[in-house]
């Protein structure tokens, strides 16, 4: 049995580190996959996002040395088959549909990741010209925005869909009262601890877009209230940011994190940190690490204390969807909380946010009623 091995790699020319899977038997890369995510890297995806893919191809090579299968043999059906046993776990084979939420060992979520990693390495290779690409999608006819009696009349060019998918339970997953958020920043011990929960919350920035973030990146942070979220391949914390390089303005409580900002930089910012050189806004205030970047564990650190102190369970990404959804609330439009977020496409806020556009549209036909 073959053993594939992900293993982090630097590129000599732009010291970018990246994901490499090898046959360990062979010290080879296990090229199909490699070359997809050689593509992957080139298109920016997140380096995370990277890393997921590997790992899920990395699982679908192993179903495919079980069932003793060639890579440019697998179609639909085949595909179909991976995901029944990829759902299950990789313990059985076929299953009833009414026993199979029952069973499940993955998410719908992590089956649907999977397939996405598939069916986009195959489609990279199709238009490589290696493998026939009628085998995962097919072309459907684009109807656009159109709506009404114009919808079927008007065509768009044909686009690829997808042909399999499993379907997930939409799951919120909540959001903080601003009493819990006061909560949480009353309980902060730091001015640096304080800055974050206010940041996250009144901006929706990822994990790894705070841990990223320079001193350069908020040089006008005291003057236009302004942060900016760069992508970076080479943070020492090895934090990256997923979404798009954007400027987010904080329209909410600006005086009080300025206040904040400033208290942390005047008073608490290590002078090891500015000897070290590596710019960063956020970093360990004391012990045999400080002047470091702060890393991802030590976020989950606070969040803990802060749990222990105040009882509420919170971490980053509660942040970023309290945020969207406050925004969403008070009125502002979905295009531009999108631009916020850093989603590339608005479809994605709508997706995830449904719920909150749905109650607004019934308010606002409720309100229109009564008037």
């Amino acid at each position: 049995m073959t053993v594939i091995s992900i293993e982090r790699a630097i590129d000599p020319q732009t010291s970018e580190r990246f994901c490499c899977v090898f046959d360990t038997k062979s010290h080879l890369p296990i090229e199909p996959i490699q070359r997809y995510l050689n593509y992957c890297r080139k298109r920016q995806l997140a380096a995370n996002t990277v890393n997921t893919y590997a790992c899920r191809l990395v699982d679908f090579w192993h179903w495919l040395e079980y069932k003793s299968l060639d890579w440019q043999d697998v179609g639909l059906n085949e595909l179909a088959d991976f995901v029944n046993w990829y759902l299950l776990g990789g313990d059985i084979e076929v299953i009833s549909e009414s026993v199979r939420e029952a069973v499940s060992k993955r998410s719908s979520r992590t089956v649907n990741l999977a397939v996405t990693a598939i069916q986009g390495m195959y489609e990279f290779h199709a238009d490589e010209g290696r493998i026939n690409e009628k085998k995962f999608s097919q072309l459907a006819p684009g109807w656009g925005k159109r709506g009404g009696f114009l919808r079927g009349i008007v065509k768009n060019s044909p686009e690829r869909r997808k042909r399999i998918k499993v379907k997930e339970p939409k799951i919120f997953p909540g959001c903080l009262t601003d009493e819990q958020v006061a909560q949480l920043a009353n309980a902060c011990y730091t001015y640096r601890d304080r800055l974050i929960v206010m940041l996250l919350r009144e901006t929706g920035i990822r994990r790894g877009e705070l841990l990223g973030i320079h001193l350069v990146d908020v040089q006008n942070f005291d003057s236009r209230g302004r942060i900016r979220i760069v992508r970076r391949d080479d943070n020492p914390n090895g934090a990256t940011a997923k979404g798009i390089d954007r400027e987010i303005p904080i329209l909410h409580n600006r005086q009080e994190i300025q206040e904040t900002f400033l208290a942390y930089l005047l008073e608490e910012y290590p002078p090891k940190a500015e000897q070290l050189g590596h710019g960063m806004l956020f970093v360990n205030l004391n012990g045999k690490y400080a002047g470091k970047p702060m890393t991802s564990a030590r976020l989950n650190n606070l969040f803990d204390q802060l749990k222990d102190r105040t009882g509420i369970e919170a971490h980053p990404h509660l942040f970023r969807h309290t945020f969207a959804t406050r925004m969403l609330q008070a009125g502002y439009l979905d295009q531009y909380v999108q631009q916020l977020l850093g989603h590339k496409s608005s479809a994605t806020t709508k997706d995830i946010y449904s719920h909150v556009l749905d109650e607004m549209s019934l308010d606002a036909y409720l309100a229109k009623e009564e008037e």
